[in-house]
C-alpha cells in the first residue's frame, strides 16, 4: 500500500524490512482498537539481579552485594502500590495489563514474590486485567518454587530470556548459568502450567557469530515458546561493554537480525511490535514475534504510547496519556533502590502529578463544552 511505497521511496527501506514494519504495525493497530478510554497498565520494578550482564545499563543491584536492601525496598514498593491504586480509583482508571520486570523479579525469594504479587492484586481492581506478565528471565535464580508461585498468583505470561544458547557467549556477558539451565527452566515452567512464555535473544553479543546466533534461534524455536523477541545489542554508556570493550567488532549483527524473519515465519511466528533504541548497533531494530493470539499487549501499549502506564519502584517512569491521546507527560521515580527507599516521601509527592494531569484534562474538556 501507500505506507510501503513511502517507506521504500522516502526512507530507502529494504523490501524485507518494509514488510516487517507493515506487518508489525498492522497487528499493533488491531490490538490498540481494543483499548477502552479509561484503560491503563501497571509496571512494577524489581531492580535486583544475581549478577550484572555486560550489556546492561539498568540500575539493578547484585543481590550478593545489595541483598540487605531487598526487604526495605519491597516494603516501600508495596506502599507505593497502595498509593497509586487509590489514585487510579479516584481517576476512574481500569487496569488492563500488569508487568513485573527488572532487573530480575525472581532474584527475590518465592515468599517475597508471592507477597508482592498478591499485594498488587489486592490493591487494584483486577476484573479487567487481560494480561499479567512476570519476567522470570534467568535460570540461575528461577526455580520450580518461584515458577509455581508466579502461576498460582495469576500470571498469564512469563519471560525466560536466554539472550543466547551458547555457553561461551553466556560466559562472555557475565551470566552464571549454562544453556542447558535455560532449557531446564523452560521445561519446569511448562510442567507447573505456564502456557504463554516469551524468550529473548540478542544479536551482536560478544563472542557470538552469525552461525552461533542462527543456532541459538533454532534451539529457541525448537522449544516452542509463544513469543520470541529478537533484540539488537545496544551499546549503553553505563554498560561494561562500552566502558571495557569499546574497540570490539560487531560486523555480523545485521546479518544476524536479517536471518530471523524467515525461520520464525516458517515456525508460525509473526511480528507484532518493533522499535529502535539510541545506541543500537548499526541502527537496527528490536522486534517481537508471536504465535497468533499470544501477542504481548503491554509491549504494544508502551511502545505505541496509547494509554497511561503507572510505574512503581526504583527507576520507574509513569507515562500519562490523555484519553484522546493529545498529551503525554511523565513522572519519574528515584533511580536507585537506596535513594528510592530514603526519599520515598518525595516519590509519593511526585505521584500527585497524576491527579493534576487528569484534573487539567477534564477541566479543559469542561471548558471546551461550554
Amino acid at each position: 500500500g501507500e505506507a510501503a511505497v513511502y517507506l521504500r521511496e522516502h526512507f530507502y527501506v529494504s523490501p524485507a524490512r518494509t514488510a516487517l514494519n507493515i506487518r508489525a504495525a498492522a497487528t499493533a493497530m488491531e490490538l490498540d482498537k481494543e483499548i477502552g478510554e479509561n484503560d491503563i497498565s501497571l509496571y512494577v520494578g524489581i531492580p535486583f539481579c544475581p549478577s550484572r550482564c555486560s550489556y546492561c545499563s539498568f540500575v539493578s543491584k547484585e543481590t550478593a552485594k545489595s541483598g540487605k536492601l531487598i526487604a526495605p525496598y519491597l516494603e516501600k514498593l508495596e506502599l507505593e502500590l497502595e498509593d497509586i491504586a487509590e489514585t487510579a480509583r479516584r481517576n476512574r482508571m481500569q487496569l488492563e495489563t500488569v508487568y513485573i520486570g527488572g532487573g530480575t523479579p525472581t532474584a527475590i525469594s518465592a515468599r517475597q514474590l508471592e507477597h508482592l504479587m498478591n499485594k498488587a492484586r489486592s490493591c487494584f481492581d483486577w476484573s479487567g486485567v487481560r494480561e499479567f506478565t512476570v519476567e522470570a528471565g534467568r535460570p540461575d535464580c528461577t526455580d520450580e518454587e518461584k515458577l509455581a508461585v508466579i502461576k498460582e498468583c495469576g500470571a498469564t505470561r512469563i519471560s525466560i530470556n536466554p539472550q543466547t544458547m551458547s555457553d561461551e557467549v553466556l560466559r562472555a556477558i557475565g551470566r552464571k548459568h549454562t544453556a542447558q539451565d535455560i532449557v531446564d527452566c523452560y521445561e519446569t515452567a511448562r510442567r507447573v502450567g505456564h502456557t504463554c512464555i516469551n524468550m529473548d535473544l540478542i544479536a551482536g553479543l560478544p563472542r557470538d557469530t552469525l552461525e552461533g546466533f542462527r543456532s541459538s534461534l533454532s534451539e529457541v524455536i525448537a522449544l516452542g515458546p509463544e513469543n520470541i523477541t529478537v533484540h539488537t545489542l545496544t551499546l549503553k554508556r553505563a554498560s561494561t561493554l562500552v566502558t571495557e570493550h569499546a574497540a570490539d567488532e560487531y560486523g555480523d549483527v545485521a546479518a544476524m537480525v536479517e536471518s530471523c524473519a524467515e525461520p520464525l515465519a516458517r515456525a508460525g511466528y509473526a511480528p507484532y511490535y518493533l522499535y529502535r533504541q539510541k545506541g543500537t548497533l548499526q541502527n537496527l531494530e528490536n522486534t517481537g514475534f508471536a504465535k497468533p493470539g499470544t501477542e504481548g499487549l503491554y509491549n504494544v501499549f508502551i511502545m505505541e504510547e496509547v494509554h497511561t502506564i503507572l510505574s512503581a519502584g526504583a527507576g520507574g517512569s509513569t507515562k500519562l496519556v490523555s484519553p484522546d491521546g493529545s498529551r503525554i507527560e511523565r513522572i519519574f521515580n528515584h533511580k536507585y533502590p537506596l535513594e528510592y527507599i530514603e526519599r520515598f516521601d518525595e516519590v509519593c509527592r511526585r505521584k500527585k502529578g497524576i491527579d493534576d494531569f487528569y484534573g487539567r484534562y477534564f477541566d479543559l474538556d469542561s471548558e471546551a463544552s461550554r
